[in-house]
């Protein structure tokens, strides 16, 4: 029973990470840290005054950021249900020390034995408390930022404790609308295993960059993601040629199929107006949970931003497949200037 509750988790909770999943323990640290970050697929290039956009690439953290404090909920698939916060504390004109803590609850299960008698209900959870701040190279224009994390899963009987550090890098040239960001997520030790075997945590090397058009208030960002796991690509085999005598061929991938596979590509309108639409789109979210000769607009997602006074409203939905899609919400509150 304990076994099958495991591969239930896995499956409810992470099966949009199909191709990564089973080599790493602790993989909730890998879902969207905020709407935005959602709708626009993860990118590593976002900076402005809102705490959430910190939250993918520990350099973007700001001290104009101090004072904001961000909550966000979702009701994740199947009962699921996920969520965080941050707040941002700033210690001069250079530096702050930014607080976030994301959990998911897995809800509640029917226990039964081996033999199919009803045993008592359990439950399960996970949750990450982190700390991150950055530091400022003026000369270079570089941004350098960490993030250090306290990980707590408890799966039915089971426990288990971690540490994971972000390192990242946010470099925006002078004079210049270009911005490159990279940035080594979820690299760290799993202290307490389940039960004897340590896992591997999801570590995940992200390259990204973006630019803004001169004529349009629109930013664009591709990323690629997973860049230390090559290739991601799986050869479908339903996806075989067949000749005119029965015989299959399984078509290979190129060096640029592969690469494609690693990205993730957004587009955000009015980015620094008080009302932002954002697209997005994540190309081995879309290539796995699609369903072949079916048009479900899987790995697509869209979202908005409202600024309203000292509040920050953001809104994003994601296309997963037929069985189900996600809605992801966030508040940002500012302190009185």
């Amino acid at each position: 029973m304990r076994f099958l509750f495991s591969v239930c988790v896995f499956f409810n909770a992470f099966w949009g990470q199909s191709q990564l999943g089973g080599d790493a323990t602790f993989r909730f640290l890998e879902l969207s840290s905020s709407p935005r970050a959602l709708a626009l697929a993860d990118p590593v290039t976002i900076d402005d005054s809102d705490i959430s956009t910190a939250l993918n690439n520990p350099a973007l953290i700001r001290s104009t950021h101090g004072g904001q404090v961000m909550v966000t909920y979702e009701p994740y698939f199947d009962g699921i249900h996920r969520g965080g916060g941050a707040y941002t504390y700033t210690l001069n004109r250079k530096t702050a020390l930014a607080f976030d803590v994301n959990y998911i609850n897995y809800g509640t299960f029917s226990g039964a034995d081996a033999f199919g008698n009803s045993t008592s209900d359990f439950g399960g959870n996970e949750v990450a408390i982190g700390i991150g701040s950055s530091y400022y190279m003026l000369a270079a224009n570089l941004h350098v930022g960490g993030r250090f994390r306290y990980i707590r899963s408890t799966l039915e009987s089971y426990s288990s404790s971690g540490l994971s550090g972000d390192i990242g890098l946010y470099y925006a040239p002078i004079g210049s609308s270009w911005r490159f960001g990279l940035v080594y997520q979820h690299l760290g030790k799993q202290l307490t295993a389940y039960q004897d075997i340590i896992e591997a945590l999801p570590a995940n090397l992200t390259f990204g960059f973006s630019n803004a058009l001169k004529y349009l208030p629109l930013r664009w960002h591709v990323s690629f993601h997973h860049l230390n796991k090559w290739p991601l690509l799986f050869e479908n085999p339903e996806e075989a040629i067949t000749s005119l005598n029965g015989d299959n061929t399984q078509q290979t991938a190129g060096i640029i199929k592969k690469l494609l596979r690693h990205g993730s590509f957004g587009v955000e309108l009015f980015p620094e107006g008080l009302f932002s639409i954002r697209l997005g789109y994540h190309v081995q979210r879309a290539a796995e949970l699609r369903i072949l000769d079916v048009r479900n607009f899987s790995g697509m997602s869209l979202g908005i931003g409202i600024q309203m006074r000292r509040l920050r409203f953001q809104l994003a939905h994601a296309r997963y497949n037929v069985a189900g899609n996600r809605t992801f919400i966030g508040l940002t509150l500012e302190p009185k200037p």
